[in-house]
């Protein structure tokens, strides 16, 4: 899913939150509305696949789980601002990344493809010239768009929350979007607002869409690591986080990375 574009002028944290032995709570950032990964419920509630994951984690430690809502593009500046203790929220595992935060062994990958109406000529990158393509901000789709479709004479136009970039290609005010599959599929594509659209050309590959997902955490919180990715494994090994996984995605929608 979606991964975080570092941001300039960060303070790195460099202190450990706790020993393993020692969690009683969790704080753990996310944004909710990411379709089927975090998102909110007809009573509000926080759901979603990766909701249920963090959940299972906190069961595993033995802590409390407590999610602090955070938009997108601000979740490593709240990591750092100490404002929770790790980001799960789709964040795509990238060497740049790590130059600012750590990360657990990765947890699941998601292709990233276009979407466009359907019948609108739209099949590659180069189909785009002239026209404008819509970006969840902070994204590394949006890095990508910038980097290289834009060079193609595309517009790129950077939204705070994914929702919108769907309610402006249904209004036509872009051409087409940048997404990661699940998300577009289950908020749009799937809905009777997106049957006029489509998935278009084939996904995309290249080193600034590296579509491994692991969670976030802060420079130096090796203990917390260590924690997260036994349990990590644990919980993969149980067919645990497959069995949440099918509550919320189609077969060969999410690569859950059980074949090393």
């Amino acid at each position: 899913m979606r991964s975080l574009l570092l941001t300039a002028g960060l303070v790195l944290g460099l202190a450990s939150v706790a020993q393993a032995k020692d969690f009683t709570e969790l704080r753990i950032g996310t944004e909710s509305g990411y379709v089927p990964f975090e998102y909110k419920n007809e009573k509000g509630e926080l759901i979603g696949f990766d909701i249920e994951v963090g959940n299972a984690i906190c069961e595993k430690l033995k802590a409390k789980c407590t999610w602090v809502e955070q938009p997108f593009d601000a979740l490593i500046p709240g990591l750092q601002a100490r404002k929770f203790d790790i980001i799960h929220a789709s964040i795509t595992h990238n060497e740049a990344r790590e130059k600012v935060i750590d990360f657990t062994d990765d947890v699941y990958a998601i292709p990233t493809q276009l979407i466009a109406k359907k019948g609108s000529g739209i099949v590659t990158e180069d189909d785009l010239k002239g026209k404008r393509l819509g970006a969840l901000q902070g994204s590394a789709q949006e890095a990508y768009a910038r980097r290289v479709i834009s060079k193609k004479d595309v517009k790129v136009v950077s939204y705070k929350e994914q929702p919108q970039t769907f309610i402006d290609l249904k209004a036509g005010r872009i051409d087409a979007a940048i997404v990661e599959k699940p998300n577009a599929n289950s908020a749009f594509i799937a809905t009777p607002e997106g049957a006029d659209y489509e998935f278009v050309g084939q996904p995309l590959e290249h080193e600034l869409l590296n579509n491994r997902i692991s969670i976030g955490l802060r420079k130096g919180d090796k203990d917390l690591k260590e924690a997260l990715d036994k349990a990590i494994a644990e919980l993969r090994a149980e067919g645990k986080i497959a069995e949440i996984a099918k509550k919320y995605f189609k077969e060969g929608e999410l690569d859950l990375l059980d074949k090393k």
